[in-house]
């Protein structure tokens, strides 16, 4: 349900007027934390929303100029809940395949307003969870670290951008493969440093092994159930070989202040 002191800001589009009083006396009466614009036209709602931003859009389906389809085919990132007439549940159920959040069936009564607000609530709950899933899609996908997830037989199920850009491997040719194919495990660089594992190796698509930092990450589900292993690799080549380099210069100088003495 609606959390404290939040508002919705709706656009209500609506050509019948007895609706929309309907409507307007039911956010009145229930004391519902909705801040409602109206809208009579498919014509009016786009000028409103050139201009101003919504949480929700509860657009009646038939218009007066249009359909509630032609407000869905336009606005992307807004939900739209549809309302239709008793008897167009096969018109509604286009609508939410075609985009829409969910829909609202009319009745003479309008007892349907009495489930309206559980429907905005979903659909807002909806949306940020989608907000959310897309935000941690592109910080995934554009971070420099190599990530990849495997399930829990060890077979790799996604790897990002720079996995593919660092490793040589492009996405549909390493999904499916055990991920015993990229670690090499056998050499021993560095000592676990502040959260990082350092000591590991990684192996290209064309052999060559590079240097990483690793991190790795049980996945589990809303039970707590294990289901995924998340890792993040850095590749370090540059800072082992300057590490290399400066232990190579220190050994030059003592060696030369060994021969002065």
């Amino acid at each position: 349900m609606t959390a404290k002191n939040i508002t919705y800001k709706i656009l209500l589009i609506e050509d019948d007027q007895l609706d929309q009083k309907a409507f307007m006396r039911m956010v009145e009466s229930k004391e519902l934390p909705f801040d409602c614009t109206l809208a009579d036209s498919i014509a009016k709602a786009r000028k409103i929303l050139s201009s101003q931003q919504f949480d929700i859009i509860i657009a009646d389906y038939l218009l007066g100029d249009g359909t509630a389809m032609d407000i869905l085919n336009t606005i992307k990132n807004i939900p739209v809940i549809i309302v239709t007439g008793a008897g167009d549940e096969e018109v509604a159920v286009q609508a939410w395949k075609a985009g829409a959040y969910d829909y609202l069936i009319k009745d003479h009564e309008r007892n349907y307003l009495k489930t309206a607000l559980i429907t905005v609530d979903n659909a807002i709950s909806r949306k940020k969870a989608e907000d959310k899933l897309r935000l941690l899609s592109h910080a995934i996908t554009n971070t420099n670290d190599s990530v990849y997830i495997t399930d829990l037989n060890n077979k790799i199920i996604f790897a990002n951008r720079a996995f593919s850009e660092t490793c040589g491997y492009q996405e549909e040719e390493i999904l499916g493969k055990d991920s015993l194919i990229l670690e090499v495990n056998s050499k021993n660089i560095h000592k676990p440093l502040s959260g990082w594992e350092t000591g590991y190796w990684h192996k290209r698509k064309d052999g060559s092994e590079f240097p990483v930092s690793l991190v790795c990450s049980i996945v589990k589900d809303e039970n707590n159930d294990e289901i995924a292993h998340l890792k993040v690799a850095r590749d370090i080549s540059d800072i082992v070989f300057a590490e290399d380099r400066l232990k190579a210069i220190n050994s030059e100088l003592r060696s030369g202040n060994t021969l002065l003495y």
